[in-house]
């Protein structure tokens, strides 16, 4: 985990020593999306070892973000583990299959959806701070895109009282400008749109991959 500290920075918020979460994030996420596009199939390491740079962001988010930093790091450690039996995301969609279970909550089918779920999160966020870039002066918060995406990727997914949890833990984000969050993660505006561009088009391989893999098998990864 990236060491942080509480202060400096645009919003007052979290600031990464040295570090450039989004570039690092990108180039791993790069790497993995023309290593499956090349030479299938999707392995596990390589992927949980991606998002792992993930969990830089949650910190970003504040402390109301805490419980979604442990739920998407005990996913990503299950993923770990299972990597060490099954080498491949096909290998573990073949096992729950067999069992029948690939959709109950806890399973490894489970888990590589959930993180695949993240992977559309951010995607979503970058896509709309894009656009926010495209015609300044931004008019739409930082914490507002983060509602956005949300909506769009997780909301049809989680009950009234999920979404409402999830809104107030949006609004207490300490980061409120995307020149806030891109002093936070030691980007300028041109450094970061080009990472978010490279972020973009990985994840659009990755996440078209596992959905093909879940079709493939007669599957939905909707669930």
């Amino acid at each position: 985990m990236a060491e942080v500290q509480v202060g400096g920075g645009g919003g007052g918020g979290v600031v990464l020593q040295g570090r450039r979460p989004l570039a690092e994030y990108a180039a791993e996420l790069e790497a993995l999306s023309e290593s499956v596009r090349a030479a299938p199939p999707l392995r596990l390491r390589p992927l949980v070892q991606a998002c792992h740079h993930a969990l830089a962001f949650f910190d970003l988010l504040g402390v109301e973000a805490a419980f979604w930093k442990t739920e998407y790091t005990e996913r990503l450690v299950e993923l770990e583990r299972a990597s060490e039996a099954v080498g491949t995301a096909e290998e573990l969609v073949d096992r729950d299959v067999a069992a029948g279970r690939v959709t109950a909550t806890g399973t490894h089918s489970n888990n590589l959806v959930r993180v695949k779920r993240g992977i559309e999160l951010k995607r979503a966020l970058f896509q709309l701070m894009l656009a926010q870039l495209q015609r300044p002066p931004a008019v739409v918060s930082f914490d507002g895109l983060v509602s956005m995406a949300y909506a769009a990727v997780f909301a049809r997914y989680h009950d009234k009282n999920v979404q409402s949890t999830v809104a107030d833990s949006i609004c207490a984000i300490p980061v409120k400008s995307i020149s806030d969050f891109f002093a936070t993660i030691n980007e300028t505006h041109e450094s970061a749109a080009a990472e978010m561009h490279k972020y973009i088009e990985a994840a659009n391989g990755v996440i078209s991959y596992i959905d093909e893999l879940f079709a493939s098998r007669g599957l939905s990864s909707a669930f």
